[in-house]
């Protein structure tokens, strides 16, 4: 038949028992209540079938002992060791937090910050304990209580740590010791002479865990896991945030040295090393420097000035092109009527076969600098005069060149190559008498003054753009400077209470959106202030409370209790 479990322990000496919190290896925590002075706490215990054993007992009692000697805000608080009917326990402060393992789960990699505040601390707690001749022997997540969430932590099971590895060592070489042995330093793994070095040790791996997501070690098998301890050189730590400084990598690796004389030798020298590290994180951070930035009035600047440079630059060219548009239209309406106008005055001369009038004529408008060719031929085709000496009495007339633009009341308009690279307007106008073509004129005017024109134009759009970019980005740089100011100010505000002032306030009026802002600062700081002045006194009451011994009234051992009064029942 299967043994009947005993009834679970509703008390433990004057401690009243209300629950289990955890259940380790070799130990069990309750929920207690001391009604003395009336304070929850946590109450430690070991497992039945160590309990009985007469040695664990002894161990157990005695380093815990030792261990309540040991007052430090980053260790927990002992209140009481004992032993209750063979049952030894150890009353301790009640720790709500998660341990290190359950905060960094659930809140993924860590700021750097964080990871050397979470180090400066246990190295304290780590260098107190060692002055007081106290080693731990067990640092690892699981026994670091996370307090806060912006990194405070406390050292938790001091004492039996030491019992609680070699009893699961000697119990079983794999799952019962897995994850401790990782934290174990070589000496400790050879049954050598442990001192804080070793424990010093163990901080370096949980270091190299915190920074890379893992331990350096990485196997299963605690049997070839203590032999990489032992014999292979801790592997190059890669931390998961690129920002992380050479100077804490060669920390961590001097740490995991195997010879505990090539380590720090004392907690307070590691501090020394980690301290000046977070400095120069922090000034890195204050300096913005961690990670190269475009600051916000250059970028803003750039980006205004992009804007509108886009912006005008389409408006001058619209402008520009309506403008060359419209002078191109004045240049045809212009060519067309000259043209028109010397057919007309060209006919009666054609008409009577007179080459030395219309030679006359082309020769007096040839004078004119915009036109660059001229010609007249007759219904044949044969060139009659010509601004082209080499051209009159030609055959016939050869077609018109260039690319055909435009054709309006029987004239067309061509742009042609005066083969010199300039380029003209090349008119083709019929010459008719009583509605009769006589024969054909060709006009070429110049293009020279519309280009000129059109470069004219060209520099004066520039010359406005470049004006209008000038002044956006003077003015631009100015607002975003003007914006800067505030950020700057509520930056070093949140430094200050990264610092612990908590008394930081701004005090800037402004007219806009920055004053909410800085009035939600304010806020914040006052409700963090508020906070932290209820932790203190709730902390004072506490140590007050027990510190101070219980009035004679309520010891109830002593005092015999009050007289009960009663009330006649009314009818």
């Amino acid at each position: 038949m299967p043994s009947e479990k005993s009834a679970p322990r509703t008390t433990l000496g004057r401690y009243i028992l209300r629950g289990e919190l955890g259940r380790g290896a070799m130990s069990v925590i309750h929920r207690g209540y001391d009604p003395r002075i009336r304070r929850i706490l946590a109450i430690k215990t070991l497992r039945e079938e160590y309990a009985q054993r007469e040695e664990c007992r002894y161990r157990f009692l005695s380093e815990a002992r030792a261990a309540g000697t040991l007052t430090h805000p980053g260790i927990i608080t002992i209140f009481d060791v004992g032993d209750t009917n063979g049952v030894p326990f150890i009353a301790m402060e009640l720790l709500e937090g998660p341990t290190l393992e359950s905060f960094v789960e659930r809140a993924g990699r860590l700021p750097l910050r964080t990871v050397l505040r979470i180090a400066i601390q246990i190295a304290d707690a780590l260098d107190y304990a060692h002055r007081q001749g106290v080693v731990h022997q067990d640092i690892k997540p699981e026994n670091i209580a996370v307090t806060s969430d912006s990194g405070n932590v406390k050292v938790m099971d001091f004492g039996i740590a030491q019992l609680r590895a070699d009893a699961g060592a000697r119990e079983q070489a794999g799952e019962a010791v897995a994850g401790t042995p990782h934290y174990m330093s070589p000496e400790q793994i050879r049954g050598g002479e442990i001192d804080g070095r070793s424990d010093l040790y163990a901080l370096g791996v949980l270091l190299y865990w915190l920074l890379a997501g893992h331990t350096p070690f990485r196997t299963s098998n605690v049997h070839e896991l203590l032999k990489k301890i032992l014999r292979e050189p801790a592997p190059p730590l890669k931390p998961q945030d690129p920002a992380t400084p050479d100077a804490l990598v060669d920390l961590v690796r001097t740490l995991l040295a195997k010879d505990p004389a090539e380590r720090y030798q004392s907690g307070a020298e590691l501090i020394e090393d980690l301290r000046r590290i977070d400095d120069t994180v922090a000034e890195r951070e204050r300096a913005w420097s961690g990670r190269r930035i475009i600051p916000i009035r250059v970028r803003w600047t750039a980006v205004m000035s992009a804007l509108v440079a886009i912006t005008v630059a389409l408006g001058l060219g619209v402008v520009y092109h309506k403008q060359n548009e419209a002078m191109t239209n004045v240049a045809f309406d212009y060519g067309l009527t000259l043209t028109r106008v010397l057919a007309v005055e060209s006919a009666e001369d054609l008409l009577l076969n007179d080459a030395i009038a219309i030679q006359a004529l082309v020769d007096k408008m040839a004078l004119n600098r915009e036109i660059v060719h001229l010609s007249i031929s007759d219904r044949e085709g044969r060139v009659v005069a010509s601004s082209d000496a080499h051209l009159t009495g030609a055959a016939g007339l050869a077609p018109a060149p260039g690319r055909h633009l435009l054709r309006r009341d029987g004239q067309d308009v061509y742009a042609a190559d005066d083969g010199r690279g300039g380029s003209h307007f090349l008119f083709d106008t019929p010459i008719q008498y009583q509605q009769h073509e006589l024969g054909r004129l060709r006009v070429g005017l110049s293009t020279a003054a519309q280009a000129a024109a059109n470069r004219t134009t060209l520099a004066a759009m520039s010359a406005v753009l470049l004006v209008i970019l000038v002044t956006v980005f003077i003015g631009a740089y100015a607002l975003s400077r003007r914006l800067a100011i505030p950020i700057e100010i509520l930056r070093r505000a949140l430094g200050r209470i990264a610092q612990g002032r908590l008394d930081s306030r701004i005090r800037l009026q402004r007219n806009d959106e920055f004053e909410r802002l800085f009035a939600a600062y304010n806020t914040m700081a006052d409700s963090l202030e508020a906070r932290m002045f209820d932790s203190h006194s709730a902390k004072r009451n506490q140590v007050a409370r027990s510190d101070v011994p219980a009035p004679p009234a309520t010891r109830m051992m002593d005092v015999p209790p009050a007289p009960q009064r009663y009330s006649e029942p009314r009818g």
